[in-house]
């Protein structure tokens, strides 16, 4: 009993010292350095650039802050998570499109009070449109990184072979449409082809540059408004590119080979796809002489782009420190090395894109090649600022519902590409179904 009662009074005088514990102020024991956390999504080898060059300059530059950084697969799901559990990183690197849609669900802090205060940064050194979706509600909620664009890649052997010009800035659609018809060899007797004048992945997503082109649009605010005659005439043109003896828009139709590796193999004149591709087909068919231009123009000259950029979790205990290595990796020094070595996407400052530096492509070990001879670099890089300079893209793709028009936009596409269905009947049932889809959602969300 008395062993009992010795028991029941030292497990009293423990409780009462946790609570005092619990309900006593944390005090910090030494005055080390912050940690925050990071987080990035991409290949394996992106990660030495932020270990082994970002983050030990960063912290060399501020000695009081510590870095932790995470390399996420299943990017989007982790964040998520993360968030939910309140153990989101600081810093998160986000895609447009992903990006708008967190903001709007109060996942990331707002910025202005540091891009416009005293250690802050010049809006104006970044490329404008990048600013479009990272503004919700008159604030904004990121730090562009860079941005990728939609090109026309070709094979010059193949051009010179058949004593044609390269695609340049200015071809119109009518040289696109020539350059195919001459450049695509049917074997004799078939449909089969020999080489295919252009490919590419045929669908709603590269359909896009060819939409906005010829005065077409996606939205108007919320609602999808791709259902009007020009865009339908686009599409028209669109299908008179694919001949009938194109394979599927699906890589599974190929066996799982997708356009770039018939445009590597040599058996394809021409292909449209995004600059970060570039170093991928330079890697993997160095025998191939290649360039890559502005994609030929329609009513106008317009291609179409996504962009990554740098947030703050809006429940970040540290959000002086984060800002600070937001504004560190977003800066022109880390454009020009991230650029340098990767070379995927151009940074989103002018002042990167218009250095020494954008001409200088080093690469990395283990991933993307680097650029030595000036030649190739002007023959696959030059026309990236030829696009941003002029302004010929958009990111008017970007919308918190885009994921959900999207499932019609490319029902209508394959209708018309595979079913050969009216264009402008096809694009009207599909907005019509897509802006049911999304009086649906916002009605689901005005009850949450």
């Amino acid at each position: 009993m008395k062993i009992r009662l010795l028991c029941m009074v030292a497990a009293a005088s423990l409780l009462a010292r946790m609570v005092i514990v619990a309900s006593a102020p944390v005090q910090r024991t030494s005055k080390g350095p912050i940690t925050i956390e990071m987080c990035v999504w991409g290949m394996p080898f992106e990660n030495d650039l932020y270990t082994k060059v970002y983050i030990p300059e960063f912290e060399r530059e501020n000695p009081s802050i510590r870095v932790r950084f995470h390399h996420f697969e299943d990017y989007s799901s982790r964040v998520l998570l993360s968030h939910a559990g309140g153990i989101a990183p600081d810093v998160i690197r986000e895609f447009s499109q992903t990006g708008m849609n967190w903001t709007r669900r109060g996942m990331n802090l707002p910025l202005d009070k540091y891009i416009d205060g005293q250690d802050g940064i010049d809006r104006k050194d970044f490329v404008p449109l990048l600013w479009n979706d990272l503004q919700y509600r008159g604030e904004t909620f990121g730090i562009p990184q860079d941005i990728n664009i939609l090109g026309l890649f070709y094979n010059k052997d193949l051009f010179d072979k058949a004593a044609m010009p390269y695609p340049n800035g200015d071809w119109t659609w009518a040289d696109l449409k020539k350059a195919v018809d001459k450049l695509t060899i049917v074997q004799p007797g078939t449909s089969t082809p020999i080489q295919k004048g252009l490919d590419m992945a045929w669908g709603g997503d590269n359909f896009r540059p060819f939409m906005y082109q010829n005065g077409g649009q996606m939205w108007d605010g919320d609602k999808a408004v791709f259902d009007s005659p020009e865009t339908a005439e686009a599409l028209n043109f669109y299908r008179s590119l694919m001949k009938t003896y194109s394979l599927t828009r699906s890589d599974e139709g190929r066996g799982g080979l997708g356009a770039d590796k018939f445009f590597g193999a040599g058996r394809v004149a021409m292909y449209v796809d995004g600059s970060w591709m570039v170093p991928s087909v330079t890697k993997n068919s160095p025998d191939i002489r290649f360039g890559v231009a502005p994609l030929p123009r329609g009513r106008r000259a317009l291609s179409v782009s996504g962009n990554c950029s740098w947030a703050i979790d809006k429940d970040s205990k540290h959000p002086d420190q984060a800002w600070k290595l937001v504004k560190f990796l977003s800066s022109d020094w880390a454009l020009k090395k991230y650029w340098q070595a990767l070379w995927v996407a151009p940074p989103a400052r002018w002042s990167a894109l218009r250095s020494k530096e954008f001409h200088d492509i080093t690469g990395i070990q283990g991933g993307a090649p680097g650029l030595p001879n000036p030649a190739d670099w002007q023959d696959r890089c030059a026309w990236i600022g030829k696009v941003l300079e002029n302004g010929w893209t958009t990111l008017e793709y970007a919308n918190p519902y885009t994921d959900r028009m999207m499932v019609h936009y490319n029902e209508a596409v394959d209708k018309v590409l595979i079913q050969n269905e009216d264009p402008l009947k096809a694009l009207r049932q599909a907005a019509e179904d897509a802006n049911a889809e999304i009086k649906r959602s916002k009605d689901s969300e005005a009850l949450n």
